[in-house]
């Protein structure tokens, strides 16, 4: 599968190694130069793309258009939301997904903002730790 990630820092990179260990296709838009490193180390493999993941051009450049998942995993919601919005309706990627990194956005990540899957990191710790206490 073609993968496209926007955002190569800890998450990002995480999920490009995850992804290409598994044989996937991965490409990732970054807008910092010095999270290139952590993405080269992480995800040799990976074709890495300087730019801004809102951006459309950036997104053509980096093959939107062919990419079967969108990853949305900046740490802004604001941004993950309007690269998910343009990923879905600007470019009909069948497959958005965005995390969620302030947990009182959640209403906002829905099919109708162009999200697929949100993952709220926070909660889903919160239940754990909820759950192992009892």
């Amino acid at each position: 599968m073609n993968m496209l990630i926007i955002g190569g820092g800890q998450v990002g990179s995480y999920l490009a190694s995850l992804l290409l260990a598994n044989k996937h296709h991965v490409t990732v838009v970054e807008r910092r130069e010095e999270a290139q490193d952590l993405l080269r180390r992480s995800a040799p493999s990976a074709h890495i793309i300087l730019g801004d993941g809102t951006d459309p051009q950036i997104l053509e450049s980096a093959g939107v258009r062919v990419a079967d998942v969108v990853a949305a995993v900046t740490g802004a919601d604001e941004t993950n939301l309007v690269i998910t919005s343009l990923a879905r309706f600007a470019f009909n990627v069948p497959r958005a997904v965005a995390r969620v990194n302030n947990p009182h956005n959640t209403w906002m990540f829905t099919p109708a903002m162009g999200v697929d899957v949100a993952l709220n990191q926070a909660d889903v710790m919160a239940h754990l730790i909820a759950q192992a206490v009892g």
